[in-house]
């Protein structure tokens, strides 16, 4: 990943950070089969990591759309990154497996549909439940 991508990617996952993404003018639809896309990265974030509310492991989905955009740094409408976050649970055998899911978050690339934040719209699931929505401010924090 170059460091535009990855730039964009702790973007990103600051706004998760901040628990409440919104969208500039319409809702971002929770997204069918993203497990099947491209996994850009995982990470597992011990306790002790800043912020605390993102410990757990953490996987970064990139639809098809996006894959083009990682390579370029250009990123076409429909790019859709997917955070999906969950508690981990240590197992006697020195292991970190996936426990129960904590987080997820959405950011989709709709340059006229979310003009009010430079073209992305941004959504988060409390507990990756399609409803229950997290988003308040039309984007502004997800964005700012």
């Amino acid at each position: 990943m170059d460091w535009g991508t990855a730039s964009l990617v702790l973007i990103f996952l600051s706004c998760v950070a901040g628990t409440a993404l919104a969208e500039s003018t319409g809702p971002v639809a929770f997204p069918q089969g993203y497990r099947n896309w491209y996994v850009d990265h995982s990470i597992v974030a011990r306790q002790g990591h800043t912020p605390g509310d993102e410990v757990g492991i953490q996987q970064v989905y990139a639809n098809i759309v996006t894959v083009k955009g990682l390579e370029t740094g250009e990123f076409d409408d429909g790019a859709i990154l997917v955070v999906d976050r969950f508690a981990y649970v240590a197992d006697r055998n020195k292991t970190l497996s996936q426990g129960d899911r904590i987080g997820f978050a959405i950011m989709q690339r709709g340059q006229q549909h979310f003009r009010d934040t430079g073209g992305w719209g941004f959504e988060a699931f409390k507990a990756g439940d399609p409803a229950h929505r997290l988003v308040t401010d039309g984007g502004k924090s997800g964005f700012g």
